[in-house]
């Protein structure tokens, strides 16, 4: 399987500066527990690459899917990613396969070794603001309901 790493290099951090990012999709997930959110939707490379860096906050029900041509190993770090976070992989049967809880945010300080790390299998990944797995009582092997295009590359 293929292995992704996404990362922050300066040509990304000049654009993101430069540009102000487009409206993403959006769509509408369901969990077990019968709760309901509404998540942006990433599916290309520059917009999975930029995710949340910089933010400074999330409002408590606010998600970000990163949509990904296939299911694979992935890894994702939180380089200038300034909030805590609950990380969500979901294969593409939409089952959680893995669950990081209140994974550790970087600083202008964070050196790139010291940067939180996470990784698992999947096709879809959740990003959700710490704490909100735990609310919306998000286990590994739960289901996912939502509705996305599945990009090309």
């Amino acid at each position: 399987m293929e292995r992704i790493r996404l990362t922050c290099c300066a040509l990304a951090l000049a654009a993101y500066a430069a540009a102000a990012p487009a409206s993403p999709a959006r769509t509408r997930l369901r969990f077990a527990s019968g709760r309901q959110i509404q998540a942006d939707v990433v599916d290309t490379p520059a917009a999975r690459e930029r995710g949340l860096m910089f933010r400074k906050s999330l409002p408590k029900d606010y998600g970000m899917l990163f949509a990904f041509p296939a299911q694979m190993r992935m890894q994702f770090w939180m380089k200038n990613t300034w909030v805590s976070l609950d990380i969500v992989f979901i294969g593409q049967d939409k089952l959680i396969t893995r669950l990081h809880e209140r994974v550790r945010p970087s600083t202008k300080k964070t050196t790139d070794e010291e940067v939180s790390r996470v990784s698992g299998l999947a096709q879809y990944v959740l990003e959700l603001p710490a704490g909100a797995a735990r609310r919306y009582k998000l286990k590994e092997g739960q289901a996912i309901e939502f509705d996305v295009r599945v990009p090309e590359r």
